[in-house]
């Protein structure tokens, strides 16, 4: 018997055979939806960034995988803003305590001369002088903030030139000089390099320079020594700076280079600076496609170092 005849002769098979091809054709409907599911989440999947899309299966082969691997891109991302808005809600605030501490000081000085008339000229000129040396702070702090804002947003470029770091580095110890012996510390340079020749950026290396050797003094114990020291590595020079000071003690020495980050809050704002001139080092030395080193030991001392490249010949 012929198969259409055994079909037409045979209801229940007639049932069963439109059973299997409505089946069939089902599962091939489904399937093309499936393909054009996965193809529209695959696209979606495609516009995530790069860091978003390791997640698992980043090429699905069904619409659970996909959906799982779109929902952690989607969470790392909700992650990554809420990060950005704690790092910014940190940041405005530790400005705004910066800022405060010495306009409230100048805010007082200048009342105090105000709002009394019986201040004698010498009272006068006390209240004045402090009033300008948070002024001065006030001013350092600006400009800091203003350069850090510039090197992590890529605005200010390095100019790399060859100079002599020697000579750049007596040049800061002079500089140095007046804080320097208002604690009797000894400033000194030591080099083990013939040429003494690095191709960076003068200007900036000058500041990582003033920072470091004005954070020793700072830091440093009366009659102590900050001590620096340049080593020839073949093609490129180690530049160190060293104290034998107050030292780090070791929970903090990993966070040193964060803006305002302070080991000794109290102690800091009461000798000055602006906290972030660690990281505006850390800042110029990268730029230079180098880092910044620290090694301390409490009640030892604290030692900083950097490489810069040599000219070539």
């Amino acid at each position: 018997m012929a198969f259409a005849e055994y079909i037409i002769t045979h209801p229940i098979t007639v049932a069963a055979f439109s059973f299997s091809l409505g089946i069939g054709i089902s599962s091939l409907i489904w399937r093309a939806r499936k393909r054009k599911v996965l193809k529209n989440l695959e696209r979606l999947i495609s516009h995530e960034e790069a860091d978003y899309t390791t997640a698992i299966n980043p090429k699905a082969q069904d619409i659970e995988d996909g959906f799982r691997t779109l929902f952690i891109a989607r969470k790392k991302e909700l992650q990554r803003l809420q990060q950005l808005e704690t790092y910014r809600r940190d940041y405005l605030g530790n400005v705004a305590h910066e800022l405060k501490t010495p306009l409230f000081s100048i805010q007082g000085y200048i009342e105090a001369v105000m709002e009394d008339p019986d201040l004698s000229p010498k009272e006068i000129n006390n209240f004045l002088k402090k009033a300008n040396k948070n002024a001065n702070r006030l001013g350092q702090l600006v400009n800091d903030l203003d350069a850090i804002t510039k090197y992590e947003s890529g605005v200010l470029s390095i100019d790399k030139q060859p100079f002599n770091i020697s000579e750049l580095i007596r040049e800061v110890i002079d500089e140095l000089e007046i804080q320097a012996s208002q604690k009797e510390i000894r400033l000194l340079v030591q080099s083990k390099s013939d040429t003494n020749k690095v191709l960076a950026d003068r200007t900036r290396i000058r500041q990582v320079l003033v920072n470091l050797g004005y954070n020793s003094i700072k830091y440093g114990i009366d009659k102590g020594t900050t001590n620096y020291m340049i080593f020839d590595t073949g093609t490129k020079l180690i530049i160190e700076v060293a104290d034998n000071g107050i030292g780090i003690p070791p929970e903090h020495v990993g966070r040193i280079f964060e803006r305002f980050y302070r080991v000794d809050a109290h102690r800091n704002r009461e000798t000055g600076g602006s906290g972030l001139g660690l990281s505006i080092c850390k800042h110029i030395v990268e730029a230079h496609g180098e880092q910044i080193k620290v090694m301390s030991t409490v009640g030892a001392g604290s030692s900083f170092t950097f490489a810069l490249v040599k000219p070539l010949p």
